[in-house]
């Protein structure tokens, strides 16, 4: 699993393809342009987490440190990623409160069917 809060981190999203690094980092950038690069992101604005190809366990990493369940969480949307090679992520934003959101990038074959539910095709 990726955990980005800055854009001075997107040496940790290299190794994605590149229309999934550019959603993280637009991301990003709302992120601090509303709250700022010098945030304590642990308390205002979030983060992105990205779920790697095959790593089915980061959910319960996701479920036992943010105390979000992927199965039976309220997404705020889901969207589609389509690569230029053919691989299709989703970016599922959820709303912690009013100040506090994790934006969600998972593979679409790992993501959970109680998030595709939410998607618009």
């Amino acid at each position: 699993m990726i955990k980005i809060a800055y854009l001075k981190e997107k040496n940790k999203i290299k190794a994605l393809p590149l229309k999934v690094q550019k959603n993280i980092l637009r991301i990003l950038k709302v992120i601090e342009s509303e709250y700022g690069k010098s945030r304590r992101y642990e308390d205002y604005g979030g983060y992105v987490l990205v779920v790697e190809k095959e790593k089915e366990k980061d959910f319960e990493v996701i479920k036992n440190k943010t105390y979000i369940d992927c199965d039976n969480i309220i997404a705020e949307y889901v969207d589609k990623i389509v690569c230029s090679d053919g691989e299709v992520y989703t970016n599922s934003l959820i709303l912690c409160n009013n100040d506090y959101a994790i934006s969600l990038i998972i593979p679409l074959e790992l993501t959970p069917q109680n998030l595709k539910n939410y998607m618009i095709d």
